[in-house]
């Protein structure tokens, strides 16, 4: 097996575990992180389904990366759409299949699954970051802007996630949909970072072990 065969089907396995973790905080329905919000309130206004919201909203960053880069935007960066298409249809596999005759009541199961989720979902992002071999469409269109107008990438990445929850609450207000932004949004914004960073690092050290142990050999 080639190390870029490898390397894809690591990064799939890693899309797949982050729709997962992804679907488990949209099916607790006590808020969600920002760009799930988003794709909630279009969701209620549009009935189309969130995974394929999800897949129209990657493909525009996708879009937005290609116009910022330009001749620096790799063909490698294009395995970000079929990465996207995979992320969106296990989302709907999930939320429209697996979890449509599932009815939760107790609020703190639903507390537990925005947790749980969150931890699932970073697991899967952290591992992407790990291999350091594509990135999530909403990342690469945020360091494409960064790389391109000079601004500090977390700053950006951080911006767009206020412009994400604005944009869904601006929804929300304007047109009566339930509201998507709660304090499952906050939980997820406590738990998810931490617990990415930890898997990051994590599998960044175990690579360095590894490597290390066969210079030895």
């Amino acid at each position: 097996m080639t190390k870029h065969l490898k390397n894809m089907l690591l990064v799939i396995v890693a899309v797949i575990i982050t729709a997962i973790g992804a679907s488990i905080t949209v099916k607790a329905n006590v808020g969600v992180g920002a760009y799930e919000a988003l794709n909630m309130s279009i969701n209620q206004l549009s009935g189309i389904k969130i995974g394929t919201l999800a897949i129209i909203l990657n493909i525009i960053c996708v879009v937005i990366q290609w116009l910022l880069m330009k001749k620096d935007f790799s063909l490698r960066q294009l395995f970000q759409i079929p990465v996207t298409l995979i992320l969106g249809q296990v989302m709907n596999l999930m939320l429209y299949t697996v979890f449509s005759g599932v009815t939760i009541e107790q609020y703190w199961v639903k507390i537990a699954m925005v947790i749980l989720g969150g931890i699932i979902a970073a697991i899967g992002v952290g591992s992407m970051m790990a291999l350091n071999y594509i990135n999530m469409p909403l990342e690469g269109a945020c360091m494409a802007f960064s790389n391109r107008f000079g601004f500090n990438f977390g700053k950006v990445r951080q911006m767009v996630d206020v412009f994400l929850i604005v944009a869904a609450l601006l929804i929300t207000f304007s047109t009566g949909t339930a509201i998507t932004v709660r304090e499952g949004t906050i939980i997820s914004m406590l738990f998810f970072p931490t617990s990415m960073n930890f898997v990051y690092e994590k599998i960044r050290s175990l690579a360095a072990a590894q490597e290390l142990s066969i210079d030895l050999d």
